[in-house]
């Protein structure tokens, strides 16, 4: 079977190498995973470089989440598994970034047969913690607005389809006028460019409404500008630092409004949630998908041999939609 291997930290295709190795021995709860699909994320290039909030023993398989059809079962494993399509949770305690996969049952949920793997491949990370978003922190009603930063990424994409399935709307901020155009044409309420005057023109989108919740990618000046647009109460939550600074909330917001400002991290979630809780989110957002509710743009797939390239596409900034890895794939395909 064939793998990516990260051997080191550093940049990507300095550090992982395509090997193949010796199919592992099942152990009585494991499953050999025939993959089908698996996307890069901004995490699994985090992890390469050392930076996320796991660390791995060399040579690490590399790659968090994917989905593809279990081949062989362990012992005590239902036989009704076999054959069937699960996605694989991204507990990073094992690669997707590979033609084949063992993994403990424990790590599996299964899929539907019908929908498209490409798009199922993607639930894993950013619908789940999307879905995650507009739901543990404030209970969002039909007309609440929410703002959201990096909102042409495809978390942001998720998170404008759930809310709007929700009846919420959303407040979106980007960079350049590209990206605000690609945040409209995906449904999103209000799109606002990041600049000087960021606060004054939230003010304007909103027109007098105020945000129940922030969603924040970024970290630094934006998510303190719009939290100024927070009802009392409101609440405040970060899931990734792409600026690599703190967000800058003003202290007498937190205490005078009572802001609120919470960490979220999608594995916490998954090593403490029930078990019943986690299927039944993963089986709603696969639905969701087979129904066209849910998906994300996907700009290019790659067989695993183009990996360096498809490292390449996947890191550039303006991308119009995801990178996957596609098994089975001979030539590289877009899907823009």
């Amino acid at each position: 079977m064939r793998q990516l291997q990260l051997i080191a930290h550093g940049e990507p295709s300095e550090v992982i190498e395509l090997n193949t190795v010796s199919e592992p021995a099942l152990g009585q709860e494991d499953v050999l995973i025939s993959m089908e699909a698996a996307p890069m994320n901004p995490s699994d290039f985090l992890f390469v470089r050392g930076m996320y909030g796991i660390r791995p023993a060399f040579p690490s398989s590399v790659g968090a989440e994917g989905v593809g059809r279990v081949a062989k079962i362990g012992s005590k494993v239902d036989v009704a598994l076999r054959g069937k399509r699960v996605l694989i949770l991204p507990t990073y305690e094992q690669g997707t970034w590979a033609d084949e996969v063992v993994a403990p049952v424990r790590n599996l949920v299964p899929m539907s047969d019908e929908t498209d793997p490409l798009q199922l491949s993607m639930i894993g990370i950013n619908p789940a913690t999307a879905y995650l978003l507009l739901n543990r922190y404030v209970s969002l009603m039909p007309g609440d607005w929410i703002g959201q930063t990096a909102a042409n990424a495809a978390m942001g994409q998720y998170i404008i389809a759930l809310a709007k399935l929700a009846g919420v709307k959303t407040l979106n901020v980007v960079r350049r006028e590209e990206a605000a155009e690609q945040v409209r044409r995906w449904g999103g309420d209000r799109v606002v460019l990041q600049g000087d005057n960021l606060h004054k023109d939230v003010e304007e989108a909103l027109d007098g409404k105020k945000l129940s919740l922030v969603l924040d990618a970024v970290g630094g000046p934006p998510v303190g500008e719009l939290a100024k647009s927070l009802k009392p109460g409101g609440s405040i939550v970060v899931y990734a630092l792409q600026s690599g600074q703190f967000p800058a909330i003003s202290p007498g917001d937190l205490i005078y409004r009572g802001l609120s400002l919470h960490g979220f991290w999608l594995i916490n979630w998954i090593r403490n949630a029930p078990r019943t809780e986690i299927e039944e989110i993963y089986q709603k957002l696969g639905d969701l998908v087979a129904d066209g509710s849910l998906s994300a743009a996907v700009e290019h797939v790659y067989p695993l041999a183009q990996f360096k390239e498809a490292f390449r596409q996947s890191l550039k900034s303006n991308r119009s939609g995801k990178i996957l890895f596609q098994f089975g794939a001979t030539d590289q395909t877009d899907r823009g």
